[in-house]
């Protein structure tokens, strides 16, 4: 659909450790590679999963070994080629192929990050049907809860708990934990939490600082900061010592209140009770005076954590390149892109997408097509919104050959222009050679109608 518009516009393609005796420091022993796997290799080296999975299933019965299927299993649940899965699964299982319970794992978390735990739940009851000794274990069945609880499934999660004698599985604090979680993201869910929490001291599964942090934020941040300390006393009061986190939660809470400067007094009386300020204490500080618009407070505090040697991730930057691009200040904001970087703070994907985004607000897209450039680069990807505002961007200021560009890289992600979009670029057209015949031609031919039905 692209390529007719990139057609007529036609473009350039683009150390030692110390102790307490002294010794000879010995040489790091390199770990010799892994030997390569020819038909391994050879599957990988094909672009398409499904037509790798045909060659698999077609291959000679010796090279059908775990290695080969496992590559397989993954590349298509990456692809979300859920029904070629299938079959491959059905293949494991009809030839007993030793399999590893990780790979288990993962298919539930892939089949819970695209919203299909009714499949998640299915494979794990089909378990003891494959050849895998050790499934389903208590590992699994923890990435089963995880899978339900975030697809709002939490009573079939409560169910699945109650019955987890059914399959010789002893649930864990992390089993609870997950159920925790689940209830706490209900707006009432407090006393279910504390029902669940009081059962689990009831079966012999002692709490962690992670299960208290989960009570302790969700009070936080429901308005009951004095619930939450409570709580980190309890945590106490049982050995259990409050973890940076639990303090960050914490002054969340009490900045939601509109209590910065308690926040703050909370942060650094912290390591009087033992326990050392971090990143995410600074971030809590820094979100707070983001959302207040006080930048001044957001300087302070990473002059504070340059004092104290903290060094800031890039949660902390995010924070200031959000608020800078946020207040148009964009110049400023790609100057801490370029720091975090020259610090040794690797951007992430909302990093670059909030530069991008912040650069095309203000209608600078030369800056943003760099921008996509290094993002492209780091193996990121631009949103469908910012690819096309970008695109039609630079289309209306004459920049035809970074224009092409972003095209060109969008039709790789297979993202297309909506109506807008197409009628700039037609413009665009006509306005470079003088006719757009060839390019209407080709926007008006039966494909491209039958492709922007859906977008229409």
């Amino acid at each position: 659909m692209l390529a007719g518009a990139k057609k007529a516009l036609r473009t350039k393609p683009r150390g030692s450790s110390s102790s307490a005796r002294p010794h000879t420091p010995e040489r790091r022993r390199h770990r010799p590679p892994k030997p390569t796997i020819p038909f391994l290799a050879e599957l990988k080296s094909i672009p398409d999963p499904a037509a790798a999975l045909r060659h698999l299933l077609s291959a000679s019965p010796r090279f059908h070994d775990y290695p080969s299927c496992a590559a397989l299993v993954y590349r298509l649940a990456r692809a979300r080629l859920f029904s070629h899965l299938d079959s491959l699964l059905h293949f494991l299982r009809s030839q007993q192929i030793p399999c590893k319970e990780s790979l288990f794992n993962s298919l539930i978390h892939h089949f819970g990050k695209a919203r299909l735990p009714d499949r998640a739940f299915r494979l794990f009851l089909d378990l003891p049907s494959f050849n895998c000794p050790s499934a389903p274990s208590l590992q699994t069945f923890n990435f089963l809860l995880n899978s339900l609880v975030d697809n709002g499934r939490l009573d079939d999660a409560r169910g699945l708990l109650d019955r987890c004698s059914d399959f010789h599985i002893r649930p864990n604090t992390v089993s609870y934990n997950i159920i925790l979680k689940g209830s706490c993201s209900q707006k009432d869910g407090l006393e279910e939490a504390r029902r669940m929490f009081d059962e689990m001291v009831k079966r012999g599964v002692r709490p962690s600082v992670v299960t208290y942090n989960i009570l302790v934020g969700f009070v936080s941040k429901n308005g009951d900061v004095n619930m939450g300390l409570r709580l980190k006393e309890e945590m106490s009061e049982k050995g259990m010592h409050p973890n940076a986190v639990t303090y960050a939660l914490l002054m969340e809470g009490l900045c939601l209140e509109g209590k910065y400067d308690a926040a703050k007094k909370m942060m650094f009386d912290m390591e009087y009770q033992g326990c050392k300020t971090k990143v995410v204490n600074y971030g809590v500080l820094m979100s707070d005076c983001a959302r207040r618009g006080d930048f001044k407070g957001i300087e302070g505090l990473l002059a504070e954590m340059k004092r104290r040697k903290i060094k800031p991730d890039v949660a902390i930057y995010n924070i200031s390149i959000n608020y800078l691009c946020f207040e148009g200040r964009v110049d400023e904001a790609y100057k801490v892109l370029v720091e975090m970087q020259i610090k040794g703070c690797e951007p992430g994907a909302a990093t670059y997408r909030m530069m991008l985004d912040g650069f095309c607000r203000v209608k600078e897209f030369e800056k943003a097509v760099g921008v996509v450039s290094a993002m492209l680069a780091s193996k990121h990807c631009p949103s469908a919104e910012s690819f096309r505002c970008l695109a039609m961007g630079l289309y209306e200021g004459g920049r035809v050959d970074d224009a092409c560009f972003v095209l060109e890289e969008m039709e790789k992600r297979k993202v297309g222009l909506d109506g807008e979009g197409w009628c700039v670029l037609v413009e665009a057209v006509c306005g470079c050679h003088g006719s757009g015949n060839e390019l209407l031609n080709k926007l008006t031919c039966t494909k491209f109608l039958e492709d922007g039905e859906g977008e229409a």
